[in-house]
Order: structure tokens, then sequence, then C-alpha cells
């Protein structure tokens, strides 16, 4: 009788492993990817949306002069971030029927590529 040696994987083992080890790795990777992108995007966003915002507080405060559009009856403003090229717009145009301590109520659009707000404020 000889004696059987069992003490290691077929080839069959060895490639089903590998096969679910690469599916498993490239599942990761895809992931890790699409994070980046999504990471990406989200940043993106935030500088826009620090932008408009910032625009609006200069608007709200008066640090921007507006120019007067008649067609729409709308202070308007707008401009190119320089070394970023991110446009950005602001309206104002007055509330009928409302006024606030004896002031102009006026509804400020800010809008940087994709990135709107509105807000209200006296003059």
């Amino acid at each position: 009788m000889q004696k059987q040696n069992n003490c290691g994987f077929t080839i069959i083992e060895v490639v089903v492993a590998l096969v679910i080890v690469g599916v498993t790795i490239t599942m990761f990777v895809r992931l890790l990817g699409n994070s980046a992108m999504l990471r990406g995007k989200i940043n993106n966003y935030d500088e826009r949306l620090e932008i408009a915002v910032t625009k609006s507080e200069q608007s709200f405060l008066g640090l921007i002069e507006t120019g007067f559009d008649l067609d729409n009856n709308k202070n308007i403003v707008q401009g190119t971030i320089e070394g970023r090229d991110i446009n950005w717009r602001i309206e104002d145009e007055s509330v009928d029927g409302f006024s606030g301590y004896g002031r102009d109520v006026y509804v400020y659009t800010v809008s940087v590529d994709g990135v709107d707000i509105s807000s209200l404020g006296l003059r």
C-alpha cells in the first residue's frame, strides 16, 4: 500500500481563489474611484457656495456697486473670479408692498455657476 500525500491545493482551488481576490480588488478600486470623483464634486460645490455667500454679504453691505438694468427693473452686477474661471452674478430688486423701518426691502439673488442664494435686505 502506498501512502497518498494530500497536503496541497488543487489547481482548480487556486484559480477560484484568484478569481475571488481579483473581483474583490476590482470592486474596491471602483469604489475608491467613485469616492474620489464625488469628493471633487463636493469640493467644487463648496468653493462656489463660499463665493456666493461672500458676494451676498458684500452686496448686502453695499461693498459692490450695482448697475441698473432698465429692461428687468433690477440692479445687476456680474463678474468672474480671476484665476479660477468662476462666473458670478448679483441681482437685487425691490419688493413691492413691503417696507421695514421706513426703508425699502430688496431681494438679493446671487448666482455662482449653478449655486443660487436669495436673501432679503433693507436699503
